[in-house]
């Protein structure tokens, strides 16, 4: 009977360090920065195709896929560690790989919000939209610093990226601010 007692306050251990092991390995983050791109090109692609006759009906599509990215990266950063060893230089050097991708993607998507603002504003969903590109914003600069640490040798090409997110970031919000 001690066995069993024993085993069931042992096997949760086991499991939830486990789980946190996996959730900073490197296939997890370029899996979930893939998610991520995935995520963002089907909303540029819904995002592309508002104009006035169908915005009243799916622009509220943009929130929604904008809190499911947030969602999503705001749920890879709680599994982040400051003790999860740096990646190796060939494996860092995959993760800005679809890290530039998923800017590449990201920007595209901002372009297009930053086009149908007009539309969000008569639509009366310019502060919607802008309070969730805020909270994403807010998860994606988390992201960052967590990721950075995990890369030391392919730090500087990140940073070109993310710097490169930001600005575009930074005027998608100054164009929903009005």
């Amino acid at each position: 009977m001690k066995f069993f007692s024993q085993l069931v306050s042992f096997v949760p251990v086991v499991v939830l360090g486990a789980v946190g092991t996996m959730a900073q390995s490197s296939d997890t983050v370029i899996t979930a920065i893939e998610a991520f791109t995935a995520k963002s090109s089907a909303l540029c692609t819904t995002v592309r195709g508002l104009d006035f006759s169908n915005f009243v009906d799916t622009g509220s599509e943009i929130i929604r896929g904008l809190d499911d990215i947030t969602t999503a990266v705001t749920r890879l950063n709680s599994e982040f560690s400051s003790t999860t060893p740096a990646y190796t230089d060939p494996v860092a050097a995959k993760v800005v790989n679809v890290l530039t991708t998923f800017v590449a993607v990201y920007q595209e998507l901002l372009i297009f919000i930053m086009s149908k603002h007009s539309l969000a504003a008569q639509f009366f969903l310019a502060g919607p939209i802008r309070n969730s590109l805020r909270a994403l914003e807010a998860a994606v600069n988390t992201f960052s610093s967590d990721l950075i640490p995990l890369i030391p040798t392919q730090s500087g090409p990140a940073m070109t990226q993310i710097s490169a997110l930001k600005v575009t970031f930074a005027e998608c919000l100054q164009t929903y601010s009005y």
